[in-house]
């Protein structure tokens, strides 16, 4: 009799300890199974901004996407009417509100590069004007960036 107390004993304790196994190990399956079909979330593209300056029948564009790390790139195009424009490609960094870029454009044939600034205001984007000065290397350099005009371009839609 007291061979049987112990082997029902043993049993209740052994079919308890195989319960508790079977639902941690299902517990665990549940976790890994939801946590590798959650969707990974992609880092939203940055989606280009679009400015425009009309001045009777001239006008300068701008498309400008700026980057998570701050990396600026897009195009600016001066049309004036009548005439050869500059066209031309952006690319350089966000330091605030001010974008410092080089300016990589064609005008009457030529190809030519210069640095720009730019702020960001709300919805416009200023173009920052002054005197240029041959840098190294050809490329055109502001004089005096503490004394630049801003000359402000509107945001419209992107076509």
């Amino acid at each position: 009799m007291k061979n049987l107390r112990f082997f029902a004993a043993f049993l209740l304790a052994f079919a308890s300890c195989k319960n508790e196994v079977s639902t941690e190990a299902s517990e665990a399956t549940n976790v890994d199974t939801t946590a590798s079909t959650a969707p990974i979330a992609e880092p939203a593209e940055p989606q280009p901004m679009c400015f425009l300056r009309a001045e009777g029948k001239d006008s300068t564009t701008a498309s400008i996407t700026i980057a998570a790390d701050g990396t600026v790139t897009g195009s600016f195009d001066w049309s004036p009417y009548g005439t050869d424009g500059a066209h031309g490609t952006l690319t350089g960094k966000q330091e605030g509100d001010l974008l410092k870029v080089t300016y990589d454009y064609t005008i009457e044939g030529s190809n030519q590069q210069e640095e720009k600034v730019f702020k960001l205001a709300g919805d416009q984007l200023q173009e920052g004007e002054g005197e240029l000065t041959e840098g190294e290397g050809g490329i055109l350099k502001i004089k005096d960036p503490a004394n630049l005009k801003w000359n402000p371009m509107a945001k419209v839609a992107c076509k």
